[in-house]
């Protein structure tokens, strides 16, 4: 229950900071908040969560303990730098409590992203079957779906960078071409979001 609270919390904490970013301190007092709020949790903050118990499950699969656990000091430091208009997507994470091998460490790294990309699919499949089949879709659904797309792609790219702290290193470490395949589709995401969205 406490894993599920801090999951609650932080998942809010990057719909804040990602508000104060984008609008400003302003956005608070706007009618129209509460939309933006609900967009914002469809999308970047699903996309977090989506992306961490993707690591927590995949971890599992591999017989370890896993949990998401919250760091308070990093929410702080994302609301804090928020209004420099900069995100830095820092609420918590996924612990393993058990030591990997190379190949269970990749795929354990590579689950977070792989999520994303299946979050993005599904954005994208409702915009475009919506247009084939040509039943409407709300502004709030649209926008969800688009932002949707965006976030996702962009948490699949940035965590699949080949840095050492990220998924992409471990990825590498455990397959190059995997990592290389995985890499080509997240930068793919990027560049035909606003395309699908334009449908």
């Amino acid at each position: 229950m406490e894993e599920i609270q801090e999951m609650i919390i932080s998942m809010l904490a990057i719909v804040v900071a990602f508000s104060i970013a984008v609008w400003g301190f302003g956005v608070f007092f706007q009618s129209d908040f509460f939309v933006k709020g609900i967009i914002l949790l469809f999308t970047i903050g699903i996309g977090f969560i989506s992306h961490e118990m993707g690591h927590k499950y995949a971890a599992e699969k591999f017989g370890s303990p896993s949990r998401f656990m919250m760091w308070p000091q990093g929410i702080l430091l994302m609301l804090l730098i928020a209004p420099l208009g900069f995100i830095f997507a820092a609420p918590g994470a996924v612990y393993i409590f058990k030591r990997m091998n190379t190949r269970e460490n990749g795929i354990v790294s590579l689950a977070g992203p792989m999520v994303n990309m299946i979050l993005f699919l599904i954005f994208a499949l409702i915009l475009i079957l919506s247009n084939i089949f040509g039943f409407g879709l709300s502004s709030i659904v649209a926008m969800i779906c688009v932002v949707g797309m965006q976030i996702n792609a962009l948490l699949a790219t940035f965590n699949l960078l080949p840095i050492f702290i990220l998924d992409g290193a471990k990825v590498i470490k455990w397959d190059f071409k995997i990592w290389l395949g995985a890499f080509i589709i997240a930068i793919f995401m990027m560049f035909s979001y606003s395309t699908i969205a334009s449908l």
